[in-house]
C-alpha cells in the first residue's frame, strides 16, 4: 500500500514539474515568435521622425532648425507695392476730420486743461499741408481736404500734432505716419491714427480721424501738372517747401 502511493506522488510531482517546464517552453516560443516578425527598421524610423507637420510639409522631409524659419510676406501687401511700381505719378487726396482724446498741452488745473492743436503733412522733408489752429478743444474738428502730388509711394506721410503757443514755441503733442503701401488705388479708405510720443511710449496722445484715397496718374498727367505749377510759379520754386521753419 505505501509503495502505490510512493509512486502516484511521484508521478503527480513529475506532472508538475513536466507542465511547469512545458508552460515555460510555450512562453518562450511565443516571444520568439513575436520578435522575429518585428520590424527594427521601422521602429528606429518612427522614433527618429519629428512631430507630425501643420504647414503642409511631410512629417519624414527633415524640418530646418527654428532660427533659420523665417515667415512668408504678406501677400497682399507684396501684390500691392508690385501693383504700385507700375505706376510713376499718384496723387493723394486727404481729408483731415478730426482729433479725439488729445494731450492737454495748457494746464488750467491739476485734473483739467486745453490745447490749441493743428496738424502738418510731411513726406521726405517737405511740407504737404498744414491745417488751421483749433483753440481750446482737445477733440477739435478740422474738416479739411487737401490733394498733393505722389512720385514715391513708399514714402510714408508723417503727422505731427502741435499746440500752438502764442510768441512760444509750440508744443509736441503727437505724431503717426500714413503708409501709402497699404492703401487699395482709387478706393476711399477712413482711417484712425493713434498718435505717439517717442519720449512719453507708454503716454496715450489721442487719435488722428482721416479719409483718405490714392490715385494712380500717367506720365501725361504728370507733365500737365508740372506745366501748370511752372505757370503759375515761373521762378523755380517748390509749392511743398515747408516755409515756416517748423519741425
Amino acid at each position: 500500500m505505501c509503495t502505490i502511493w510512493r509512486r502516484r506522488i511521484a508521478t503527480a510531482f513529475l506532472n508538475c514539474v513536466l507542465m511547469k517546464t512545458l508552460k515555460n517552453a510555450v512562453r518562450k516560443w511565443r516571444r520568439m515568435r513575436f520578435f522575429r516578425k518585428r520590424d527594427y527598421s521601422v521602429t528606429r524610423q518612427v522614433s527618429t521622425d519629428p512631430a507630425p507637420s501643420t504647414s503642409g510639409t511631410p512629417a519624414h522631409y527633415p524640418r530646418p532648425p527654428p532660427e533659420l524659419l523665417q515667415l512668408e510676406p504678406d501677400e497682399g501687401q507684396r501684390l500691392r507695392e508690385q501693383h504700385l511700381r507700375q505706376y510713376s505719378f499718384f496723387q493723394l487726396r486727404i481729408h483731415l476730420k478730426r482729433g479725439q482724446n488729445l494731450v492737454a498741452m495748457d494746464k488750467n488745473g491739476l485734473l483739467s486743461g486745453t490745447s490749441d492743436p493743428y496738424v502738418k503733412f510731411k513726406s521726405g522733408g517737405r511740407l504737404l499741408h498744414k491745417s488751421r489752429i483749433v483753440y481750446r478743444d482737445l477733440n477739435p474738428v478740422w474738416d479739411e481736404c487737401f490733394t498733393v502730388p505722389v512720385e514715391d509711394p513708399f514714402q510714408p506721410v508723417q503727422l505731427k500734432v502741435f499746440d500752438y503757443d502764442w510768441g512760444l514755441q509750440d508744443d509736441f503733442m503727437g505724431s503717426c505716419q500714413l503708409d501709402l503701401t497699404a492703401l487699395e488705388l482709387g478706393r476711399t479708405q477712413d482711417l484712425v491714427l493713434c498718435l505717439r510720443d517717442p519720449s512719453k511710449p507708454t503716454q496715450d496722445m489721442g487719435e488722428i480721424v482721416l479719409n483718405v484715397t490714392l490715385w494712380p496718374k500717367s506720365q501725361e498727367d504728370k507733365e500737365q501738372i508740372k506745366e501748370i505749377t511752372y505757370t503759375i510759379h515761373p521762378v523755380p520754386f517748390d509749392p511743398l517747401v515747408d516755409r515756416d521753419g517748423g519741425s
